[in-house]
């Protein structure tokens, strides 16, 4: 499973202390474990005079130390969203599924998107993606739920409506092709879902429990549930805590947050979800 750091500011900073300076950040977590590392790329979303700016790698970012941080310290933006990437897409070896077009996070419409987890019904998602599905450029599940939730953010309107829809349209499908899964109890290992915009941060925590492993850097704390905590002047959502600071709290699950900025003041909310 992906790892995901995101951030929104009240104003325009870079979250670099926990991309890449503490000793939890996304960057440690990369080579956190030996044996799961996460090195099948990276990539560092921004917004520069309102518009998605990515830096992406399809190396590991724990080898990439220097370009990792140098790109963390320009992402001075309200809102960040940055990836580290473990490839599992089914179907397909992880040797070929490291390329750019692969890497995280994907952008389209002004919004930037990530995902943490395995779907394993990528081909009958995007068999109803329509004419969004030429514009899947690579090989991944997650860019095929990326483009599912721009359909739906099409047709509902907000992030909010987009990402409930996408996961409860992944369920549907699962109840029609489920027999062909033998041995299989669900479509996916995780929905956590991360979709930005220039002023709004929102997302989904689904992770059914049933994994024994814990998350990377943070002893005790369970894999795909995302952590998140209200500082001063910020909100952050990161696949585990992203620092050894007070504060941390764990999203519900299935679960929704909305955080946005307006006039350099912070919202959030959280809304459950029936999945």
């Amino acid at each position: 499973m992906c790892r995901i750091t995101a951030v929104i500011s009240s104003s325009p900073a870079s979250p670099a202390d926990l991309l890449c300076v503490s000793a939890r950040s996304l960057l440690a977590q990369a080579g956190a474990v030996k044996g799961r590392f996460q090195d099948d790329g990276w990539g560092i979303g921004h917004y520069r005079r309102g518009a998605p700016a990515v830096t992406k790698s399809p190396r590991p970012a724990r080898l990439e130390a220097r370009a990792f941080s140098a790109a963390a310290a320009k992402a001075v933006s309200a809102v960040t969203l940055a990836h580290v990437r473990y490839a599992s897409a089914p179907g397909v070896p992880q040797s070929a599924q490291r390329t750019r077009e692969n890497t995280q996070p994907f952008s389209a419409g002004g919004y930037l998107f990530a995902h943490n987890g395995t779907l394993f019904i990528k081909d009958e998602v995007r068999s109803l993606l329509g004419g969004y599905a030429s514009r899947v450029r690579g090989t991944g599940d997650s860019e095929v739920i990326f483009w599912q939730v721009m359909k739906m953010l099409d047709a509902y309107g907000t992030p909010e409506a987009a990402l409930a829809a996408a996961a409860d349209e992944i369920r549907t499908i699962w109840v029609s092709c489920r027999g062909a899964k033998p041995g299989r109890k669900l479509p996916y290992t995780s929905l956590n879902l991360f979709l930005a915009s220039k002023d709004s941060l929102t997302v989904l925590c689904h992770a059914p429990r049933g994994d024994a492993r814990t998350a990377l850097a943070t002893p005790g704390w369970e894999y795909g549930r995302i952590a998140w905590r209200r500082e001063k002047g910020r909100v952050v959502f990161s696949s585990e805590p992203a620092d050894s600071g007070p504060g941390w709290r764990k999203m519900s699950d299935p679960e929704i947050a909305s955080a946005s900025v307006k006039d350099g003041k912070l919202s959030l909310s959280f809304k459950r979800i029936l999945l």
